[in-house]
């Protein structure tokens, strides 16, 4: 790790605050890790550091995004993702042979679990024969998880006291964030003393951002860009419009120059998702309209660069034009754009484009509403399982399964429900409605939410910026 590195200096801060807490505390069985939101993907980047053969801390760490689902499964699912993640790992593990610091440990007692035992005390031996097999004892085994969705914080709280009353055993321990005056994952350890920590350490992240965008030379373009962009963010943070159109202009200025056509395009998106923070200003049309023409002109000029901006402004412009009411014109943004990502395989954008033009056709143009979930549909067909997983097009799938069924479609029907049972098990309704809960607040680019178009345009929230 660059130690000049502004980012990997607050995550040198993070690995001297476990050492000095955490080391050597041998009673310890659940590290809480406090965290503000901004912070997420810091620490993301620390554990995952950690878990590689670059760590700096004494632990072993293993890190798993596993989704926590339910308290009685979620053991269970931590097994499958260890023995995948492991079967996967067969070069780490000769390269570990062939210095002499081979890993012993047999998967087998796992790869069927014992019905009659419960599954957090298999996952519990699990780990406690995995420590027992690793190389250079004595080692303490750090499981770190990150799901990438909690579906009840209380339950995932349940789960973590179950397995301190289980017992976690000695030279393991379990590492979660949480968030800083949230505690959603608040345990009251009475009764296990010595064996919870919590703790926050205090990290300059915006800074070291600001730090690193504005290093190197201040009359390149692209550095120039990021010192306006952050600029732009603490004005938008402060609701000072005037400050914010003082650094969009230099921000313009300073992209025109550099003759690059996407970084010019770039800049007239940011600014505009900046100004989706005051959505009445008459500039944010504007800079929608040029950054729409500058990425045409960019991609007519053979700036492949260009493509996945257009694709952007697109949806930028059907955002804004859903604001503005205009939900017609809206639709047609949106087409646009699945259109032009579907034309050049991006199949996971292009499904979110459709999953926003159907969606809002539903709401206010039903008329087009089952003709656009067909199309939907069958743009997504290509798609692999994984992809599917990951992406909004099971929410497509499962409307357009419920359409078939009524309308008595049988071979659609079986196709559809063949399809996401593989990927999602039998009740593959209930879980993608689950998903659906989940993250259909962050589809929108910049979100908009169903309430804030039913509520007076004056006391609507502000639509949050895309990243």
């Amino acid at each position: 790790m660059n130690e000049h590195n502004p980012i990997a200096l607050e995550i040198n801060k993070i690995q001297a605050y476990w050492r000095k807490a955490v080391t050597g505390n041998d009673a310890l069985r659940l590290v809480r890790l406090m965290i503000l939101p901004e912070e997420a993907r810091l620490y993301e980047g620390f554990l995952k550091l950690e878990s590689s053969p670059h760590g700096q801390l004494e632990e072993v760490f293993v890190t798993h995004l596993t989704p926590f689902e339910d308290e009685d499964t979620f053991s269970a699912a931590i097994i499958k993702d260890w023995l995948t993640t492991y079967d996967n790992s067969t070069a780490l593990l000769q390269e570990l042979e062939t210095k002499d610091s081979a890993l012993t440990w047999d998967p087998a007692p796992y790869r069927q679990l014992n019905a009659s035992l419960p599954q957090d005390k298999q996952l519990l031996q699990l780990l406690q024969s995995f420590r027992a097999a690793l190389p250079e004892q004595p080692r303490t085994l750090v499981l770190a998880l990150l799901p990438w969705q909690v579906s009840d914080t209380r339950s995932f709280t349940s789960w973590l006291t179950r397995l301190l009353k289980l017992g976690i055993p000695a030279g393991v321990r379990i590492a979660v964030v949480d968030h800083v005056g949230k505690d959603y994952l608040l345990i009251n350890d009475r009764p296990f003393p010595g064996q919870v920590i919590s703790f926050h350490v205090p990290l300059q992240l915006a800074d070291a951002i600001q730090r690193l965008a504005a290093a190197g030379n201040p009359n390149d373009p692209e550095i120039a860009y990021r010192k306006c962009l952050f600029e732009m963010g603490n004005a938008a943070k402060d609701k000072d419009i005037k400050r914010l159109h003082y650094w969009g202009e230099r921000m313009l200025e300073a992209t025109q120059r550099s003759g690059n056509k996407g970084l010019f395009a770039t800049a007239h998106l940011s600014y505009a998702g900046m100004l989706f923070n005051f959505k009445r200003d008459p500039k944010l049309p504007q800079l929608l309209e040029k950054a729409t023409r500058i990425a045409k002109q960019g991609l007519q000029t053979g700036d492949q660069a260009c493509l996945s901006l257009l694709i952007q402004a697109y949806g930028y412009q059907g955002a804004y034009a859903q604001i503005r009411r205009n939900y017609g014109p809206a639709i047609e943004w949106f087409l646009q754009q699945a259109a032009l990502a579907e034309q050049h395989q991006f199949l996971a954008q292009a499904v979110t484009s459709w999953y926003q033009a159907v969606e809002l056709s539903r709401r206010k143009d039903s008329s087009r509403y089952h003709t656009l979930l067909e199309k939907a549909y069958k743009c997504g067909i290509p798609m692999t399982d994984d992809e599917i997983s990951s992406s909004v097009y099971s929410f497509l799938a499962a409307d357009y399964y419920d359409y078939a069924y009524t309308n008595k479609q049988p071979a659609l029907v079986s196709e559809i429900d063949e399809r996401m049972s593989r990927i999602f098990g039998k009740n593959w309704k209930e879980e993608v409605d689950k998903l659906k809960k989940s993250k259909v607040k962050s589809l929108m680019q910049p979100q908009l939410s169903e309430e804030e178009e039913e509520d007076a345009e004056e006391t609507a929230d502000t639509p949050a910026q895309k990243r």
